[in-house]
């Protein structure tokens, strides 16, 4: 059995100014969007708790509804290009899981260029093993996420199911990850490194400049630079949920990752929405939000081992 080869960070920088003007930009639209949907309210006030010791290595706990039978938890990863955004815009929009019985753990994280590739990773990797100690009733789990943490939660899951991967991570796990990858449901993610720049996405190249610098402009990368499921040499993935809008430059990403899966390597469903564009999850007004709120239920039921 080969060596792990061992990942070389990338080194962190400070935030540009476009970056550090952007941020407080997306939290006040966040909120605005807030305002202009109609949302269902956790059954339980949310908890939050510290996972790490970075300010941003923090989980926002939503409990499920009580009285029904137990489910697998929704791990939640929210977008924002890696270098912007915050859990705390999504925790009024994933009330709906819990009122449908998953307990859901939405995952904060320190963002690029402040903490490049692969540490993000390896805080969801921290979260992962505070979950298993913090809350031993939970034994898998559903990831799930938006743009950037689309990303984050289909590498969470293969790198699940592919112990042997994630010692490219980080060289220390060389025995995989904690607990079990029921599923990934990933909303428009960053599927692979180059598409969505090829086609257009708004900031595309400063986004992946920040997370991992100029090398993973290349068409190939080693294990050290395998940001995206596209570049992992996997064998297999838990089922997979993709969702994506018609008119998002993200949608040819959600199709070649679904296609790779299709292939042989993974359970995919692909969901296109006619006329949606990017961020329709938590931004906009759009009723189509609804509807993927059910297919993601469903998908779940599907899914989940309290269901088979």
């Amino acid at each position: 059995m080969s060596e792990p080869v061992p990942s070389r960070p990338i080194p962190p920088r400070p935030a540009p100014w476009k970056i550090r003007l952007i941020r407080p930009a997306i939290r006040a639209f966040g909120a605005v969007s807030r305002m202009r949907r109609t949302l269902a309210a956790p059954p339980q006030a949310p908890v939050e708790r510290a996972y790490g010791d970075d300010p941003r290595e923090k989980i926002t706990y939503l409990a499920p509804k009580p009285g029904l039978a137990p489910r697998g938890a929704v791990l939640y990863f929210h977008g924002g290009g890696w270098i912007i955004g915050s859990k705390d815009t999504y925790t009024p929009f994933l009330g709906f899981l819990a009122e449908a019985g998953y307990p859901v753990f939405n995952v904060g994280y320190p963002l690029a260029p402040e903490n490049p590739h692969p540490g993000i990773l390896r805080s969801l990797f921290r979260a992962l093993d505070w979950i298993a100690e913090q809350h031993p009733e939970v034994t898998g789990y559903h990831t799930m996420g938006d743009s950037a943490g689309g990303n984050l939660c289909a590498m969470l899951g293969v790198l699940a199911h592919n112990p042997k991967l994630v010692a490219d991570v980080d060289p220390a796990r060389t025995g995989g990850l904690p607990l079990t990858c029921h599923s990934i449901v990933s909303l428009y993610g960053v599927l692979d490194r180059l598409s969505w720049i090829e086609d257009g996405f708004p900031g595309a190249d400063m986004m992946l400049d920040a997370y991992a610098g100029q090398a993973a402009f290349e068409a190939e990368v080693g294990p050290d630079l395998a940001i995206t499921p596209m570049d992992l040499a996997f064998e297999t993935a838990p089922p997979t949920l993709l969702t994506v809008g018609s008119e998002d430059p993200l949608l040819r990403s959600s199709r070649i990752f679904a296609e790779r899966l299709g292939a042989g390597s993974g359970k995919v469903l692909l969901r296109e929405y006619p006329g949606e564009p990017h961020g329709f999850f938590n931004f906009g007004t759009s009723a189509t939000a609804d509807q993927m709120n059910a297919d993601i239920l469903e998908f779940l039921a599907t899914e989940d081992p309290a269901s088979v």
